[in-house]
């Protein structure tokens, strides 16, 4: 990939950031163009070219997937007004695009989430880890209560501090984010950026029950401070300061479904619901450096009063 080209995949991934913390906004081709520093002429066709969908119907999927996502999660919350928070100002066309999508209506679709729970939720043989994101990024607790836990950490919900990352953004099957992490750390260490302090964090920006597999997305990162620049597929973000649930763990890699089980079950009894915000997996070593190869980390899901 030459110099020009790194830096088209580092304008589009600016845009792209910017539609998801922008999500219930106006997102015309004008506002995103300007985000890329391209002209609007150009940019539609630049983004379709590189990103196999046009930049408005990106705009229109993360809409609905958005909202069937927060279906999924607040089965009280009237469908109106999540039309509303994700950006749709007729809740009309919000319902014809949502049967578009998933072909059948809002509540339809949040009659079935327990079925689609059932149906969905699996371990991933190839990686020995459970998709977090499944049922709106936490599980299903009456099921999970009637497991066994083996796992007994350090569970509360706390203040998180805002965290400046440099990222590789991967795309897809999720065991496979591994190569996204090598890429990153093959980036950023002529650079200076990695020490013997270097903290790593993955980002799940995308929930696969409303998301095809093949557009759900991770962002493998490093924590850095505010001044590192990013630069083609490297882009920078931050992850908000606020109030999470946070299980802290030393497991091996077969153990994480029973980590996020485990964060599940205490957020139920926490009084504490999950929020609209990025959950994540703060990695506090290299587990090839552990004597026993373990991960030791933080798994962390954004909360607001239930």
């Amino acid at each position: 990939m030459n110099p020009s080209q790194k830096e088209y995949i580092f304008r589009i991934n600016k845009v792209i950031d910017y539609v998801e913390k922008h999500i219930d906004e106006e997102l015309s081709l004008e506002v995103l163009s300007e985000v890329a520093n391209f002209s609007p002429y150009h940019f539609h066709r630049i983004y379709s070219a590189f990103m196999g969908e046009t930049l408005m119907g990106f705009v229109k999927r993360k809409r609905i997937e958005k909202a069937a996502s927060i279906i999924n999660k607040e089965p009280e919350t009237p469908i109106s007004n999540i039309a509303y928070a994700c950006g749709y100002n007729s809740v009309s066309v919000f319902c014809r695009n949502f049967k578009d999508r998933y072909g059948m209506t809002a509540q339809e679709f949040r009659a079935g989430a327990k079925e689609r729970d059932s149906k969905n939720r699996q371990v991933d043989s190839n990686f020995g880890k459970w998709d977090p994101l499944k049922d709106g990024y936490v599980c299903n607790v009456e099921s999970l209560k009637q497991r066994s836990m083996k796992i007994t950490n350090d569970i509360t919900v706390k203040e998180m501090p805002e965290m400046h990352l440099v990222y590789y953004r991967h795309t897809g099957e999720f065991h496979l984010i591994g190569k996204a992490y090598e890429k990153l750390f093959t980036w950023a260490g002529p650079r200076g950026i990695l020490n013997q302090n270097t903290k790593t964090i993955t980002v799940y920006h995308d929930d696969p029950s409303v998301t095809e597999i093949e557009n759900v997305r991770q962002s493998a990162g490093i924590i850095v401070n505010k001044d590192v620049k990013g630069e083609g597929e490297f882009g920078t973000m931050s992850v908000p300061a606020g109030k999470y649930i946070v299980g802290s763990f030393e497991i091996d890699v077969t153990e994480f479904k029973q980590a996020w089980d485990s964060v599940c079950i205490a957020l139920s009894e926490s009084g504490y619901q999950p929020s609209d915000g990025m959950p994540y997996e703060l990695y506090h070593c290299d587990p090839e450096n552990h004597p026993e190869k373990k991960f030791v980390l933080d798994i962390c899901i954004p909360v607001k009063p239930l």
